[in-house]
Protein backbone atom coordinates (compact mmCIF):
# COMPACT_ATOMS: atom_id res chain seq x y z
CA UNK A 1 0.00 0.00 0.00
CA UNK A 2 1.43 3.79 -0.93
CA UNK A 3 1.66 7.05 0.96
CA UNK A 4 0.12 9.76 -1.19
CA UNK A 5 1.08 12.90 0.16
CA UNK A 6 0.99 16.50 -1.51
CA UNK A 7 3.48 19.36 -0.56
CA UNK A 8 2.63 23.13 -1.13
CA UNK A 9 0.82 22.13 -4.50
CA UNK A 10 -0.04 25.30 -6.37
CA UNK A 11 -1.52 25.33 -10.01
CA UNK A 12 -2.10 28.40 -11.50
CA UNK A 13 -3.27 29.45 -15.02
CA UNK A 14 -1.94 32.51 -16.17
CA UNK A 15 -3.14 35.24 -13.56
CA UNK A 16 -5.83 32.56 -11.68
CA UNK A 17 -4.92 30.20 -8.95
CA UNK A 18 -6.76 27.16 -9.25
CA UNK A 19 -4.68 25.16 -6.59
CA UNK A 20 -3.17 27.16 -3.80
CA UNK A 21 -0.12 25.61 -1.74
CA UNK A 22 -2.15 22.41 -0.80
CA UNK A 23 -0.55 19.88 1.56
CA UNK A 24 -2.75 16.56 2.14
CA UNK A 25 -1.57 13.11 3.28
CA UNK A 26 -3.58 10.24 2.13
CA UNK A 27 -2.74 7.27 4.53
CA UNK A 28 -1.91 3.60 2.95
CA UNK A 29 -4.69 1.88 1.90
CA UNK A 30 -7.21 4.64 3.16
CA UNK A 31 -9.95 6.67 1.23
CA UNK A 32 -9.90 10.46 1.14
CA UNK A 33 -12.55 12.93 -0.67
CA UNK A 34 -11.86 16.08 -1.65
CA UNK A 35 -14.83 17.38 -1.45
CA UNK A 36 -16.01 21.26 -2.85
CA UNK A 37 -18.58 23.17 -4.53
CA UNK A 38 -17.79 23.71 -8.95
CA UNK A 39 -14.67 25.07 -9.66
CA UNK A 40 -12.63 25.07 -6.44
CA UNK A 41 -9.52 23.15 -7.77
CA UNK A 42 -10.38 19.28 -6.58
CA UNK A 43 -10.41 18.24 -9.92
CA UNK A 44 -7.59 19.87 -11.03
CA UNK A 45 -5.36 18.60 -7.54
CA UNK A 46 -6.64 15.12 -8.99
CA UNK A 47 -5.31 15.81 -12.32
CA UNK A 48 -1.85 16.76 -10.82
CA UNK A 49 -1.78 13.51 -8.96
CA UNK A 50 -2.29 11.59 -12.60
CA UNK A 51 0.28 13.75 -14.19
CA UNK A 52 -2.21 15.28 -16.27
CA UNK A 53 -1.07 18.81 -15.53
CA UNK A 54 2.11 19.94 -13.84
CA UNK A 55 2.31 21.82 -10.81
CA UNK A 56 3.54 25.54 -11.13
CA UNK A 57 5.14 24.76 -7.64
CA UNK A 58 4.94 22.23 -4.53
CA UNK A 59 5.19 17.88 -4.89
CA UNK A 60 3.27 14.53 -5.65
CA UNK A 61 5.13 12.51 -3.23
CA UNK A 62 4.34 8.29 -3.32
CA UNK A 63 6.02 6.80 -0.66
CA UNK A 64 7.80 9.91 -0.10
CA UNK A 65 9.42 9.92 -3.53
CA UNK A 66 8.29 12.64 -5.72
CA UNK A 67 6.64 11.75 -9.25
CA UNK A 68 6.40 15.24 -10.87
CA UNK A 69 7.86 14.91 -14.25
CA UNK A 70 7.09 11.11 -13.88
CA UNK A 71 4.71 10.66 -17.31
CA UNK A 72 1.26 9.06 -16.19
CA UNK A 73 2.04 6.06 -17.49
CA UNK A 74 4.87 5.65 -15.47
CA UNK A 75 3.24 6.64 -12.32
CA UNK A 76 1.28 2.96 -11.64
CA UNK A 77 -2.10 4.84 -10.77
CA UNK A 78 -6.05 3.69 -11.76
CA UNK A 79 -8.42 6.17 -12.83
CA UNK A 80 -12.18 6.12 -12.90
CA UNK A 81 -13.93 9.37 -14.45
CA UNK A 82 -17.40 10.37 -14.67
CA UNK A 83 -17.61 8.82 -18.11
CA UNK A 84 -17.30 4.89 -18.13
CA UNK A 85 -15.65 5.32 -21.94
CA UNK A 86 -16.39 1.51 -22.03
CA UNK A 87 -15.08 0.41 -25.20
CA UNK A 88 -18.79 -0.84 -27.51
CA UNK A 89 -17.69 -3.10 -29.37
CA UNK A 90 -15.77 -5.15 -27.02
CA UNK A 91 -17.16 -7.44 -24.25
CA UNK A 92 -17.03 -7.32 -20.38
CA UNK A 93 -14.00 -9.20 -20.33
CA UNK A 94 -12.14 -7.97 -23.24
CA UNK A 95 -13.26 -4.26 -21.47
CA UNK A 96 -12.17 -5.42 -17.90
CA UNK A 97 -8.35 -7.46 -19.71
CA UNK A 98 -7.29 -3.95 -21.96
CA UNK A 99 -4.62 -2.73 -19.93
CA UNK A 100 -3.22 -6.17 -19.00
CA UNK A 101 -3.43 -6.51 -22.84
CA UNK A 102 -1.71 -3.13 -23.39
CA UNK A 103 1.56 -4.84 -21.08
CA UNK A 104 1.18 -7.83 -22.85
CA UNK A 105 0.81 -10.19 -20.13
CA UNK A 106 0.22 -13.99 -20.84
CA UNK A 107 -3.46 -15.28 -21.65
CA UNK A 108 -3.18 -17.32 -18.99
CA UNK A 109 -2.61 -14.95 -15.82
CA UNK A 110 -5.05 -12.54 -18.05
CA UNK A 111 -7.13 -15.48 -18.03
CA UNK A 112 -7.13 -16.04 -14.06
CA UNK A 113 -7.11 -12.20 -13.06
CA UNK A 114 -10.37 -11.14 -15.17
CA UNK A 115 -11.87 -14.04 -13.49
CA UNK A 116 -10.83 -12.92 -10.22
CA UNK A 117 -11.41 -9.31 -10.69
CA UNK A 118 -15.32 -10.01 -12.00
CA UNK A 119 -15.98 -12.25 -8.87
CA UNK A 120 -15.23 -9.34 -6.52
CA UNK A 121 -16.99 -7.02 -8.83
CA UNK A 122 -19.96 -8.85 -8.81
CA UNK A 123 -19.92 -9.35 -12.59
CA UNK A 124 -18.86 -12.72 -13.22
CA UNK A 125 -21.91 -14.18 -15.09
CA UNK A 126 -21.78 -10.85 -17.50
CA UNK A 127 -17.88 -11.70 -18.95
CA UNK A 128 -19.71 -12.03 -22.51
CA UNK A 129 -22.29 -9.30 -22.44
CA UNK A 130 -21.56 -5.72 -24.07
CA UNK A 131 -21.99 -2.27 -22.21
CA UNK A 132 -24.51 -1.64 -24.16
CA UNK A 133 -26.53 -4.94 -22.49
CA UNK A 134 -25.40 -3.32 -19.30
CA UNK A 135 -27.11 -1.04 -16.75
CA UNK A 136 -25.41 2.52 -15.76
CA UNK A 137 -24.57 0.42 -12.36
CA UNK A 138 -22.92 -2.46 -14.33
CA UNK A 139 -20.98 0.05 -16.80
CA UNK A 140 -19.41 1.39 -13.74
CA UNK A 141 -18.53 -1.83 -12.31
CA UNK A 142 -16.80 -2.67 -15.47
CA UNK A 143 -15.09 0.49 -15.37
CA UNK A 144 -13.30 0.06 -11.79
CA UNK A 145 -12.42 -3.72 -12.78
CA UNK A 146 -10.92 -2.87 -16.05
CA UNK A 147 -8.59 0.08 -13.31
CA UNK A 148 -8.28 -2.82 -10.13
CA UNK A 149 -6.62 -5.24 -12.64
CA UNK A 150 -3.41 -3.14 -13.24
CA UNK A 151 -3.11 -3.62 -9.42
CA UNK A 152 -2.23 -0.01 -9.08
CA UNK A 153 -0.39 2.30 -6.21
CA UNK A 154 -2.89 4.92 -5.98
CA UNK A 155 -6.55 5.02 -7.19
CA UNK A 156 -7.91 8.68 -8.68
CA UNK A 157 -11.86 8.98 -9.00
CA UNK A 158 -13.03 11.92 -10.42
CA UNK A 159 -17.04 12.34 -9.58
CA UNK A 160 -17.36 8.33 -10.76
CA UNK A 161 -21.20 8.24 -9.58
CA UNK A 162 -22.95 11.31 -10.75
CA UNK A 163 -23.98 10.16 -14.12
CA UNK A 164 -25.96 7.28 -12.23
CA UNK A 165 -29.74 8.08 -10.89
CA UNK A 166 -30.06 8.22 -6.99
CA UNK A 167 -30.83 4.72 -6.35
CA UNK A 168 -28.09 3.55 -8.32
CA UNK A 169 -25.59 6.02 -6.60
CA UNK A 170 -26.45 4.49 -3.36
CA UNK A 171 -25.93 1.32 -4.35
CA UNK A 172 -22.91 1.64 -6.09
CA UNK A 173 -21.12 4.00 -2.75
CA UNK A 174 -21.75 0.89 -0.91
CA UNK A 175 -19.68 -1.30 -3.70
CA UNK A 176 -17.13 1.30 -3.62
CA UNK A 177 -16.30 0.86 0.14
CA UNK A 178 -16.38 -2.93 0.23
CA UNK A 179 -14.17 -2.81 -2.66
CA UNK A 180 -11.72 -0.22 -1.66
CA UNK A 181 -11.54 -2.13 2.00
CA UNK A 182 -11.19 -5.25 0.24
CA UNK A 183 -8.59 -4.35 -1.96
CA UNK A 184 -7.38 -2.01 0.35
CA UNK A 185 -5.82 0.38 -2.36
CA UNK A 186 -5.03 4.61 -1.16
CA UNK A 187 -7.80 6.16 -2.88
CA UNK A 188 -8.20 10.07 -3.77
CA UNK A 189 -12.27 10.92 -4.44
CA UNK A 190 -13.39 13.84 -5.40
CA UNK A 191 -16.75 14.94 -5.39
CA UNK A 192 -19.45 17.91 -4.50
CA UNK A 193 -21.73 15.32 -2.75
CA UNK A 194 -22.01 15.44 0.93
CA UNK A 195 -23.44 12.31 1.62
CA UNK A 196 -21.23 10.80 -0.87
CA UNK A 197 -18.06 11.56 1.15
CA UNK A 198 -19.24 11.09 4.11
CA UNK A 199 -20.37 8.00 3.77
CA UNK A 200 -17.36 6.78 1.53
CA UNK A 201 -14.44 8.71 3.11
CA UNK A 202 -11.72 8.02 5.94
CA UNK A 203 -11.10 11.29 5.66
CA UNK A 204 -12.53 14.23 4.09
CA UNK A 205 -10.53 17.36 2.49
CA UNK A 206 -13.40 20.23 2.33
CA UNK A 207 -11.68 22.83 -0.57
CA UNK A 208 -13.11 26.55 -1.21
CA UNK A 209 -11.28 29.09 -3.93
CA UNK A 210 -8.30 26.56 -4.59
CA UNK A 211 -7.64 26.05 -0.85
CA UNK A 212 -8.10 23.46 1.29
CA UNK A 213 -10.26 24.80 4.12
CA UNK A 214 -10.45 21.84 6.35
CA UNK A 215 -9.64 18.04 6.94
CA UNK A 216 -10.52 15.69 9.34
CA UNK A 217 -13.10 12.44 9.73
CA UNK A 218 -16.55 12.85 8.40
CA UNK A 219 -17.61 13.13 11.63
CA UNK A 220 -15.23 15.79 12.36
CA UNK A 221 -16.59 17.48 9.14
CA UNK A 222 -20.37 17.28 9.72
CA UNK A 223 -20.39 17.98 13.34
CA UNK A 224 -17.41 20.09 13.76
CA UNK A 225 -17.08 22.69 10.92
CA UNK A 226 -14.53 25.26 11.07
CA UNK A 227 -16.25 28.01 9.53
CA UNK A 228 -19.29 29.26 8.92
CA UNK A 229 -18.93 28.67 4.77
CA UNK A 230 -18.28 25.05 5.76
CA UNK A 231 -20.99 24.57 8.08
CA UNK A 232 -23.19 25.84 5.68
CA UNK A 233 -21.27 23.92 2.69
CA UNK A 234 -22.16 20.59 5.00
CA UNK A 235 -25.87 21.86 5.41
CA UNK A 236 -26.14 23.24 8.81
CA UNK A 237 -28.77 25.21 8.63
CA UNK A 238 -28.79 26.76 12.36
CA UNK A 239 -26.11 29.32 12.29
CA UNK A 240 -26.19 31.37 15.71
CA UNK A 241 -24.14 34.80 16.11
CA UNK A 242 -23.21 36.08 19.34
CA UNK A 243 -20.61 36.99 22.20
CA UNK A 244 -18.34 34.25 23.89
CA UNK A 245 -17.77 33.99 27.47
CA UNK A 246 -15.52 30.98 28.32
CA UNK A 247 -15.19 29.26 31.80
CA UNK A 248 -12.20 26.83 31.88
CA UNK A 249 -13.70 23.52 29.30
CA UNK A 250 -17.29 25.20 28.36
CA UNK A 251 -18.59 28.53 26.71
CA UNK A 252 -21.42 30.57 26.93
CA UNK A 253 -22.83 32.39 24.27
CA UNK A 254 -24.38 35.20 24.53
CA UNK A 255 -26.71 35.62 21.43
CA UNK A 256 -30.30 37.20 20.80
CA UNK A 257 -32.14 34.25 22.61
CA UNK A 258 -30.06 34.51 25.56
CA UNK A 259 -26.86 32.72 27.30
CA UNK A 260 -26.50 29.55 25.41
CA UNK A 261 -23.89 26.90 26.84
CA UNK A 262 -21.53 25.03 24.32
CA UNK A 263 -19.33 22.37 25.30
CA UNK A 264 -16.89 23.79 23.02
CA UNK A 265 -15.07 26.64 24.04
CA UNK A 266 -11.67 25.99 25.70
CA UNK A 267 -9.37 27.22 22.57
CA UNK A 268 -11.28 30.52 22.34
CA UNK A 269 -10.96 33.76 23.93
CA UNK A 270 -13.50 35.64 26.28
CA UNK A 271 -15.20 38.15 24.18
CA UNK A 272 -14.77 37.36 20.74
CA UNK A 273 -17.15 37.72 18.57
CA UNK A 274 -18.68 33.88 17.65
CA UNK A 275 -20.93 31.30 15.97
CA UNK A 276 -22.59 28.47 17.12
CA UNK A 277 -24.08 25.70 14.89
CA UNK A 278 -26.32 22.67 15.65
CA UNK A 279 -27.44 20.64 13.19
CA UNK A 280 -30.93 20.60 12.13
CA UNK A 281 -31.38 16.77 13.46
CA UNK A 282 -29.52 17.42 16.85
CA UNK A 283 -32.52 19.67 18.26
CA UNK A 284 -35.03 18.07 19.96
CA UNK A 285 -38.55 19.44 20.10
CA UNK A 286 -41.63 18.42 22.39
CA UNK A 287 -44.84 19.96 23.66
CA UNK A 288 -44.37 22.53 25.78
CA UNK A 289 -45.20 20.46 28.75
CA UNK A 290 -43.29 18.05 27.53
CA UNK A 291 -40.24 15.95 29.59
CA UNK A 292 -37.69 18.13 27.54
CA UNK A 293 -35.47 19.26 30.13
CA UNK A 294 -31.52 20.85 30.89
CA UNK A 295 -30.18 23.93 29.35
CA UNK A 296 -30.93 25.99 25.79
CA UNK A 297 -34.64 24.99 26.51
CA UNK A 298 -36.52 27.68 24.57
CA UNK A 299 -40.54 27.62 23.72
CA UNK A 300 -41.82 28.85 20.46
CA UNK A 301 -44.13 27.99 17.43
CA UNK A 302 -43.89 26.32 14.64
CA UNK A 303 -43.64 28.60 11.62
CA UNK A 304 -43.28 26.34 9.01
CA UNK A 305 -43.04 22.12 7.87
CA UNK A 306 -41.89 20.35 5.44
CA UNK A 307 -42.31 16.61 4.84
CA UNK A 308 -39.38 14.85 3.64
CA UNK A 309 -40.65 10.81 3.98
CA UNK A 310 -39.08 9.39 7.14
CA UNK A 311 -38.61 12.85 8.44
CA UNK A 312 -40.20 16.11 8.68
CA UNK A 313 -37.71 19.20 8.64
CA UNK A 314 -39.58 22.06 11.13
CA UNK A 315 -39.08 25.87 11.39
CA UNK A 316 -39.26 27.21 14.80
CA UNK A 317 -39.69 30.42 16.15
CA UNK A 318 -38.04 30.75 19.35
CA UNK A 319 -36.98 33.56 21.37
CA UNK A 320 -35.78 35.35 18.99
CA UNK A 321 -34.17 32.62 17.17
CA UNK A 322 -35.47 30.80 13.94
CA UNK A 323 -34.25 27.34 13.77
CA UNK A 324 -34.32 23.99 11.71
CA UNK A 325 -35.80 21.22 13.73
CA UNK A 326 -35.35 17.88 11.90
CA UNK A 327 -37.70 15.23 13.51
CA UNK A 328 -38.94 12.07 12.46
CA UNK A 329 -42.39 12.14 10.75
CA UNK A 330 -44.19 9.12 12.84
CA UNK A 331 -45.82 12.43 15.31
CA UNK A 332 -46.59 15.59 13.42
CA UNK A 333 -46.81 18.99 14.90
CA UNK A 334 -48.91 21.92 13.22
CA UNK A 335 -48.51 25.46 11.88
CA UNK A 336 -48.46 27.62 14.49
CA UNK A 337 -48.14 25.02 17.25
CA UNK A 338 -46.56 25.61 20.47
CA UNK A 339 -43.79 23.92 21.08
CA UNK A 340 -40.20 23.29 22.84
CA UNK A 341 -37.31 23.16 21.66
CA UNK A 342 -34.19 21.71 23.47
CA UNK A 343 -30.27 21.94 22.52
CA UNK A 344 -27.89 19.53 23.79
CA UNK A 345 -24.65 22.21 24.92
CA UNK A 346 -22.03 18.92 23.31
CA UNK A 347 -23.94 19.39 19.63
CA UNK A 348 -23.84 23.61 20.01
CA UNK A 349 -20.46 24.04 18.27
CA UNK A 350 -18.89 27.38 17.91
CA UNK A 351 -16.24 28.79 15.78
CA UNK A 352 -15.02 32.53 15.56
CA UNK A 353 -16.92 35.03 13.33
Amino acid sequence: MTELRLAALVKEFDDFTAVDHIDLTVAPGSLVALLGPSGCGKTTTLRMVAGLEHPTAGDVLFDGESVVGVPTERRNIGMVFQRYVLFPHMNVAKNVSFGLRMRRVSATEIERKVAEVLEVVQLQDLARRFPSQLSGGQQQRVAIARTVITDPRVLLMDEPLSNLDAKLREEMRAFITRLQRQLGITTLFVTHDQVEAIELADRIGVMFDGRLVQFGTPEEIFNRPRTKRVADFMGTNNLIPGRLDVQRDASTLVSVAGPLQCASGAHHVSGEDAIATVRPEHIDIGTPNGPLQGPNRFTGRIDDAVYYGGTLTYRVVADGLSLQVRDRSTRRFAVGEEVTVHIDPSHLWVFPE
